[in-house]
């Protein structure tokens, strides 16, 4: 597992970011994720196959609760982990300015990830790789790249970049994975509504900043996370704290597709979200998303 924090990922220019939360993510079991789409050939309706048993972190009992009300209330925890494709820009708005945005282009079934955004000179910079092996290619301003050491860098920041861009929107579906703690902390009422408030920490040594600390406040009317509270690796308290919000069906999974930071006059939104069925395989070769 990796994690980044929306730190400045050498070319891409995220200085606007640059405070933003830690990540955790994992690559895609491909080979399970393509088993649990593959249909019976018959001609009655197709019959989902299984999905191998989930290997997930420590959670007491009223925190793994709280959890699958969560991810049941977002679609389902299966329903997410089949999607063989996930699109999403991550754009970030200060003072209800657009200051950045970075596009994503996610082939879950095969492990493949296109992310392109500005760099600190205003360039396009584009990182086309494999989560397996963070391994691939790249372009600036639509030229291919071909210095090896430069290629690596990008590379890198396209990795980081997704690490954190993702998990700002599917977090919830990762509160389970192995590494993780889940903690049952307490019900807290806040604003007229009854919180189920847990607390996720990491087992040292996963990712790179193993010590970030998140306090989740699940609404017990929705089953919907409205808030987490952030104490990242190396900060001092108090933590920082951003809204969960705009809650959107996206096909068959909901996500929220904003969060303010709070103090702050800062927004993270999501656009373009979509979860298709097919993608362009151009996409994670050419130098230009077509369309």
């Amino acid at each position: 597992m990796t994690r980044a924090r929306g730190l400045a990922l050498l070319g891409f220019a995220v200085a606007a970011v640059s405070t933003l939360a830690a990540s955790d993510l994992t690559a895609v079991p491909t080979a399970a994720a393509t088993s649990a789409r593959q249909r019976l050939v018959t001609s009655k309706p197709a019959a989902k196959m299984p999905l191998p048993p989930r290997a997930m972190g420590v959670a007491d009992a009223k925190a793994a609760a709280v959890a699958k009300q969560l991810s049941d209330a977002m679609g389902g925890q299966r329903t997410w982990d089949v999607l063989p494709y996930f699109r999403f820009d991550f754009v970030v708005v200060q003072k209800g300015k657009e200051v950045a945005r970075f596009q994503h282009w996610w082939d879950k079934r095969n492990g493949q990830c296109r992310v392109q955004g500005p760099d600190d000179k205003g360039r396009t910079v584009t990182a086309i790789f494999t989560l397996k092996d963070k391994k691939g290619k790249s372009f600036t301003d639509g030229i291919v790249d071909t210095d090896p050491t430069n290629i690596a860098n990008i590379v890198q920041m396209g990795y980081e970049r997704w690490v954190n861009d993702t998990y700002w929107i599917i977090m919830p579906f990762k509160l389970r994975d192995p590494g993780t703690h889940l903690k049952y902390l307490r019900l807290q009422k806040r604003g007229g509504q009854d919180y189920d408030v847990l607390q996720l920490s990491f087992d040292k040594g996963v990712g790179l900043t193993s010590g970030d600390r998140y306090t989740l406040y699940v609404n017990r009317a929705t089953h919907l996370l409205d808030k987490w509270d952030m104490m990242l690796e190396g900060k001092k308290p108090p933590p920082s704290s951003s809204t969960w919000e705009q809650w959107t069906p996206i096909g068959p999974v909901k996500l929220a597709l904003n969060h303010r930071l709070q103090g702050r006059p800062v927004e993270i939104r999501f656009d373009n979200v979509a979860v298709p069925q097919t993608m362009d395989p151009s996409v994670f070769s050419n130098a230009r998303v077509r369309g």
